[in-house]
C-alpha cells in the first residue's frame, strides 16, 4: 500500500503481528517466504502460478489453525487467487512482489469485519499503513494517493466476488481534499476514521448484518 521508495522489505515487517492477524502460524509465514526467495532469487517477483500456490498454502494453513475445514474448493480457490492477481497486476507485467502478496492476503482474508481470532479489518488496515509509513503518525499526499488506489482495487475485487456492477470510483483527489488542511499531510488516525466511515469503503470494515 505504498510507493517503491517507502516500502519495507517483508523481513522488516512485524511478522509476529502478521501471523496474529492472518491466523497463519509464524513458522508457516517464514517457510512460505523462504520458499518464495528460493523460487525467485533476487528478483522478488512472482508470476500467477506461484501466487496461486502461495495463496493456497496460506489459506489452508489458516483454516487448519482454527480447526475449520476449508469451505472453498481447490478449483474455486484457484479462480479467486487468479482474480486477485489480475486486478493487482495493474501494470500488466504478470508479476507481483512478496510484499504485495502479503498485503493482499492480509486485506482480503476472506471476511469483512473480524477474523476468527477477533482482529478487525481496521486493525489490519492500520498495520499495513505502519509498514509503508515513512512519516510515522502521518500520511503524505503521495502515500494517500497510493492508499486510495489500493482501496479502489479492493472494491473492484469485492464487486467481482459478489457479482455487483462495478461503478467508477470517486477520484483519490476528491477524498484527499476532504482530509488535507493545507499542510499536504493528514494524521493516520484521521485517515483511518475517514476511510472506515466513507460510503465507498466502509463495507470492508463493518460486516453486513445477516
Amino acid at each position: 500500500m505504498g510507493g517503491h521508495s517507502s516500502k519495507k522489505g517483508f523481513t522488516e515487517w512485524d511478522l509476529i503481528e502478521f501471523s496474529n492477524m492472518t491466523d497463519v502460524p509464524l513458522t508457516t509465514v517464514e517457510q512460505i517466504y523462504k520458499e518464495f526467495q528460493h523460487i525467485t532469487g533476487t528478483n522478488n517477483k512472482m508470476d500467477k502460478k506461484q501466487f496461486r500456490h502461495l495463496y493456497k498454502q496460506m489459506y489452508i494453513s489458516a483454516q487448519s489453525r482454527t480447526n475449520t475445514a476449508p469451505f472453498i474448493k481447490d478449483h474455486d480457490l484457484d479462480k479467486m487467487s487468479d482474480h486477485v492477481f489480475e486486478i493487482y497486476d495493474s501494470d500488466g507485467s504478470g508479476k507481483l512482489t512478496f510484499e504485495e502478496f502479503a498485503e493482499l492476503y492480509l486485506m482480503l482474508n476472506h471476511y469483512s469485519g473480524k477474523t476468527s481470532n477477533g482482529v478487525t479489518y481496521r486493525e489490519k488496515f492500520n498495520y499495513l499503513l505502519d509498514q509503508y509509513d515513512i512519516t510515522p503518525g502521518y500520511i503524505t499526499r503521495e502515500h494517500g494517493q497510493q492508499v486510495f488506489h489500493r482501496l479502489n482495487q479492493y472494491n473492484r475485487l469485492s464487486n467481482l466476488n459478489t457479482n455487483k456492477q462495478i461503478s467508477n470510483p470517486t477520484t483519490w483527489e476528491h477524498h484527499w481534499n476532504k482530509l488535507d488542511d493545507g499542510t499536504g499531510r493528514v494524521s493516520k488516525d484521521k485517515l483511518i476514521d475517514y476511510v472506515t466511515e466513507s460510503n465507498e469503503y466502509k463495507h470492508h470494515f463493518h460486516p453486513t448484518p445477516t
